[in-house]
C-alpha cells in the first residue's frame, strides 16, 4: 500500500506538466516523456516500465508547424516497452489494455521518396500523418504496431504481432500484418 502511494506521488511530481493528469497515475520512473505539455492521461492510469510517450514540436532543430496532442482516457493500462509517437492526434479512449511492446504512431521519417533515401532516416523531415484514434475498451495485443491514420472502434481486439494499416470496425477481432478483421462479434 505505502509502495503504491509512493509512485503515485512520485508520479504526480515528475509529471506535473502533463497538460492535465487524473488521479492514480502509475508510471515507471524509468520512462521517457517528451512534449508532456501536450499530453492529457485520465484517471487510474498504468503502464509498465520502459513507456514512452513522444509528442514532437521540434524535430532535428527545426520547428514543426503542428499542435501535437496526446489524450488517454481513464482506466488505461499499457503493459513494458510501449510506445506513443505524435505530431499530429492520437487518442486513446476509456478502458483501453495494450501489451507489451505495442507502437502506435501518426509521423514518419521522411515521405520515402528517390531524393531522401540517399539520406539516413533519423536525418529526414519528420512528416506528420493523419491522427490516431483508438475506441473504448479495446484490447492491442503484444508487439502490435499502429500506423497513421488509423480508426480502432469501440471494443475490437487486436491480435499480437498485428502491423494496422487502415481503419478497424468496431467489437471485432483483427489480426495480421497487415490486420485483417477475422471475426465479428455480434449479439445474442
Amino acid at each position: 500500500m505505502l509502495r503504491t502511494v509512493i509512485k503515485n506521488i512520485y508520479g504526480l511530481l515528475k509529471y506535473k506538466n502533463f497538460k492535465s493528469v487524473g488521479n492514480n497515475l502509475c508510471i515507471s520512473v524509468n520512462s521517457e516523456i517528451i512534449g508532456e505539455k501536450n499530453i492529457s492521461i485520465g484517471d487510474n492510469f498504468s503502464a509498465g516500465k520502459n513507456l514512452k510517450l513522444q509528442t514532437w514540436n521540434r524535430y532535428n532543430g527545426q520547428k514543426l508547424n503542428n499542435r501535437p496532442s496526446i489524450v488517454i482516457g481513464n482506466n488505461v493500462s499499457l503493459m513494458s516497452n510501449c510506445q506513443i509517437s505524435c505530431a499530429n492526434e492520437i487518442i486513446v479512449n476509456d478502458g483501453v489494455l495494450m501489451g507489451d511492446n505495442v507502437f502506435i504512431t501518426d509521423n514518419f521519417h521522411g515521405s520515402n521518396s528517390w531524393e531522401e533515401l540517399d539520406i539516413p532516416p533519423i536525418e529526414r523531415p519528420l512528416e506528420i500523418g493523419e491522427g490516431v484514434y483508438i475506441g473504448k475498451n479495446v484490447w492491442v495485443g503484444r508487439n502490435v504496431c499502429i500506423m497513421p491514420g488509423v480508426k480502432i472502434g469501440n471494443g475490437t481486439v487486436i491480435g499480437a504481432n498485428s502491423v494496422v494499416t487502415h481503419d478497424i470496425p468496431e467489437k471485432c477481432i483483427a489480426v495480421g500484418a497487415p490486420a485483417k478483421v477475422i471475426r465479428e462479434v455480434r449479439e445474442k
